[in-house]
């Protein structure tokens, strides 16, 4: 019997809750980063930015809270949601590079942001894919 995969059955998937949790604080701050400099000037284009950032927040935690329990499904969305971050990079903040209203070096600190946001993302899908895989063979052995 395999004492490691039998105690994911009553543990939780810490590491890749925490991973997500992370990655979506960095989403947060990046978001910020988009809205507070003075010289963007609010138009419906980052209206739709926070919109979508509201979204992205609300389903990134729970798929924190699905990946704390092994979810195959959550852990796959993890995935396409860190995809839309990426995305992200080239709708507002490229835009807002474009019309001048961020500098070089703030356009870089956001997708900087965007890519470690989405990068934890998808480690957490793959710790969780991974731990989903062991702890169902293990099921699958002791006949659960």
């Amino acid at each position: 019997m395999n004492v490691k995969a039998d105690k994911m059955r009553y543990q939780t998937n810490r590491l890749a809750h925490s991973l997500v949790l992370l990655g979506l604080a960095i989403s947060i701050v990046a978001l910020f980063s988009i809205i507070i400099p003075t010289t963007v000037v609010p138009d419906f284009s980052i209206a739709v930015e926070i919109l979508v950032n509201i979204v992205l927040m609300l389903l990134t935690f729970l798929a924190a809270e699905k990946c704390k329990i092994y979810s195959l499904n959550w852990a796959i969305a993890l995935f396409v949601i860190a995809g839309i971050h990426i995305a992200r990079i080239f709708y507002v903040p490229t835009k807002l590079l474009i019309a001048n209203m961020l500098s070089a070096g703030q356009f870089s600190l956001i997708v900087g942001y965007l890519v470690v946001s989405a990068g934890l993302l998808v480690l957490g899908g793959i710790i969780t894919i991974q731990r989903h895989h062991v702890l169902t063979k293990h099921l699958k052995e002791i006949g659960e």
